[in-house]
């Protein structure tokens, strides 16, 4: 089975919820939470119409936020990719709030990494039986 790295030092402080495809809402919608995520949705999801259109500028402002990030993922650089990308996101395929909560509720990322810190699987350094602390 491959291993999966995710560098955590690339997500957006908020995921953004995009439709699949903003013409057929049925189709659900999907989470960006990371910059590669970010990138590669500026080619998709209805999003990559926006290149050429009347929001041509809005989409260059993302994807040059979105780089920035990537090259360099800071907390500025991080929230910046995430308010660009929500703008564009807000003005070419407005997801509805109630549809937007329900995809991604507030504070559902800060529970998935507290469930999955290694404190809380059990991980934690513990001694086998029998050994004894070196002072």
């Amino acid at each position: 089975m491959p291993h999966l790295d995710i560098d955590s030092s690339q997500s957006l402080p908020e995921p953004v919820v995009v439709w699949l495809d903003p013409s057929r809402p049925e189709f659900g919608t999907t989470i960006i939470s990371t910059v590669p995520d970010g990138l590669a949705a500026l080619n998709r999801h209805g999003i990559d119409d926006a290149r050429h259109g009347p929001h041509a500028q809005l989409w260059q402002d993302a994807a040059v936020a979105l780089s920035s990030a990537k090259l360099e993922p800071s907390p500025c650089n991080l929230r910046l990719a995430f308010d660009t990308m929500l703008r564009l996101v807000k003005r070419v395929a407005p997801v509805p709030t109630r549809i937007r909560v329900l995809s991604a509720p507030r504070g559902l990322r800060e529970r998935v990494q507290g469930l999955l810190a290694p404190s809380s699987l059990g991980f934690a350094a513990q001694r086998p039986e029998g050994a004894s602390r070196a002072d």
